[in-house]
């Protein structure tokens, strides 16, 4: 470098703090204690950082972003010009799938606003409300004043007032459900209060996030073909390496399995382990195995005498992977996906207390974190490379137990989800099918269908619908939801029924039971709409809050009466017997693959 890290990061944040500054005594105060000190720590945690192909060493972002695009309605954009962008949609929503780009592209939203010099940026990592004792706005405080030395509250507010700010929301999906009611009323209280600033989001899908008001929903874009290539070209550095790279992902024998290479996640595990497995594996489970193999071994350099340099534990590849299996499944099942030290040391040592394997904790972390790069220390917390390969491990770890254990495995974690967050990861899920298909599907999707059905199957009629409606907790909501069709043949914008993100929604998803659709678009098909937004109309009327684009359902008895004169019920009852279906499909395909595996075992 021609410069520092240290300068080059202050060189690129001084012409805004400056320009700040000299705006008022106000301002200049506010820098003073503490907002100069937050922007260049975060600052220079974003512009030389780590990567999933770059763990070991921090790199220039800029260097290797390759841009990940959005698409709002007609609208796609790779988040380039910013104020354009703002000028246009005040409040923003990215929502997007594990791998697929939402903490690159959260990175490279913050630098752009440094270098624009228009907006501070602030980043609140959602998952730390969880736990908080204070409110959202208490939070934003401490995040950005570093010193006891607060403001008077009249200057405090009037800086955050000023529309000066892009708060940049990251991980809503990471919170928890029992908290998202408390945490959306603060959130929108402050968004209410502070609305001249800009505000962006970052979920997964399926976290609920599709009704908070205010805000557009911008859905990450799968990379296309060109992006593939750019996103290689962009990432590998060796002229001939890229080459093959390319040419493995282009040819013709590999277009089945080119849909993996279209989340940038699993593209860069492709890139990582290309040299010792350049194939594209046709299952999604071989990736983490080929990613923790070259992982391993890539560190494994040769000695003058031709032999393998040790690990400083001694411990083995396979050691490694139990010691990773156990650890994940310990730790997703407490909701933990960031270990501090303590934290990291408690859950080893657990580990070591209930395995053969005798290491030093101390020496094993330098082993996870150095010499195989498995997790990475960024400020005072230890992380997987992602959080996909925690799952992984997971999943391995439930593979491995005895047949009859598995059930208790499979119940615990059933257990933390449906208490404790609105994230089901249905790449975990996937991974369990793919991984241990059978018992999976006896064990854990089969009982909790059962458990949905029991809800519904003695039910008929109006009880029928309150049963269902308990299980979506649904919403009318009034917007332009469909790129492809926003508006409808009035072009006024459409009436959907959202649904709540909760477990036993997620779980009828995973398991495809029936589509959604009947219920999203009930109004429509049902041309029922005119008669619900004149019962929506009436609600808002004379009312001296904000006029709301949404009814909840289960509290409005006028809605529901409309709902069930326009046929709602007839549609449940086909929901219902299709549960049941799915039901007795798969206890079907579970005894007949059992009777393969005895006819094999008696051959």
């Amino acid at each position: 470098m021609s410069v520092t890290p240290n300068v080059e990061v202050t060189s690129l944040i001084k012409p805004l703090i400056d320009g700040f500054k000299a705006l008022n005594n106000e301002w200049d105060n506010f820098f003073e204690i503490g907002l100069s000190d937050y922007l260049h720590s975060q600052t220079d945690k974003y512009y030389f950082t780590n990567t999933f192909l770059h763990r070991s060493e921090k790199v220039r972002f800029k260097d290797i972003y390759y841009p990940i695009k959005a698409t709002y309605k007609h609208l796609t954009t790779d988040f380039q010009k910013l104020d354009d962008l703002f000028e246009e949609y005040n409040n923003i929503t990215i929502v997007g799938s594990a791998g697929s780009g939402k903490t690159t592209l959260i990175k490279h939203i913050f630098l752009e606003s440094i270098y624009s010099q228009n907006r501070i940026p602030i980043l609140i990592e959602l998952r730390n409300l969880n736990e908080y004792k204070g409110d959202f706005e208490k939070l934003i405080t401490e995040k950005i004043l570093k010193s006891k030395v607060k403001p008077s509250d009249a200057i405090f507010k009037r800086t955050l007032e000023s529309g000066k700010f892009l708060f940049l929301l990251d991980g809503y999906d990471e919170i928890f459900s029992d908290k998202k009611q408390e945490i959306n009323r603060q959130i929108e209280l402050f968004v209410d209060s502070y609305s001249d600033n800009k505000f962006l989001i970052t979920t997964r899908p399926g976290s609920g996030i599709e009704s908070f008001p205010r805000f557009f929903d911008f859905k990450v874009c799968s990379l296309d073909d060109d992006d593939v290539i750019g996103f290689i070209s962009k990432i590998v550095e060796e002229g001939e390496r890229k080459d093959r790279v390319k040419q493995i992902v282009l040819d013709p024998k590999n277009e089945n399995y080119f849909e993996f290479l279209r989340n940038p996640l699993l593209l860069s595990m492709f890139i990582m382990a290309f040299e010792n497995h350049p194939e594209i594996p046709k299952r999604k489970s071989a990736f983490y195995r080929n990613v923790y193999d070259t992982l391993y071994s890539r560190h494994d350099g040769v000695t003058k005498n031709s032999f393998p340099r040790e690990k400083v534990t001694k411990l083995q590849r396979d050691d490694f992977e139990d010691i990773l299996a156990i650890f994940s499944y310990l730790t997703l099942i407490e909701g933990q996906y960031s270990f501090t030290n303590e934290y990291l040391t408690d859950v080893l040592n657990k580990v070591k207390s209930s395995t053969e394997y005798d290491y030093i904790v101390e020496d094993l972390i330098y082993d996870l974190r150095t010499s195989i790069s498995i997790l990475i220390l960024d400020g005072f917390e230890y992380f997987f490379p992602h959080r996909s390969m925690q799952e992984y491990f997971t999943a391995l770890f439930i593979n491995k137990l005895p047949t009859d254990k598995k059930h208790r495995a499979y119940k615990n974690l059933s257990n933390v989800l449906e208490e404790s967050s609105t994230d089901y990861s249905f790449n975990f899920w996937s991974l369990c099918y793919e991984m241990d298909e059978t018992v999976f599907i006896s064990n854990f999707l089969i009982p909790q269908l059962k458990k949905i059905y029991k809800q519904l199957e003695e039910k008929k009629g109006r009880e029928l619908l309150d049963s269902y409606f308990a299980i979506i907790n649904p919403t009318l909501l009034r917007g332009a939801f469909d790129r492809k069709e926003p508006f409808d043949k009035k072009g006024k914008q459409k009436l959907r029924i959202f649904r709540r993100a909760n477990f036993q929604n997620a779980i009828l998803d995973f398991c495809e039971v029936y589509d959604f659709s009947s219920i999203w678009k009930f109004p429509e098909n049902k041309e029922c709409s005119k008669e619900l937004i004149a019962i929506q109309e009436k609600q808002n009327k004379g009312s001296e809050k904000r006029k709301s684009r949404s009814i909840k359902i289960v509290k409005n008895e006028e809605v529901i009466e409309c709902l069930i004169s326009n046929g709602m019920i007839e549609v449940i009852e086909n929901l219902k017997n299709k549960i049941g279906e799915k039901i007795i499909e798969w206890d079907i395909t579970v005894k007949r693959k059992k009777s393969n595996i005895d006819d094999l075992l008696n051959i």
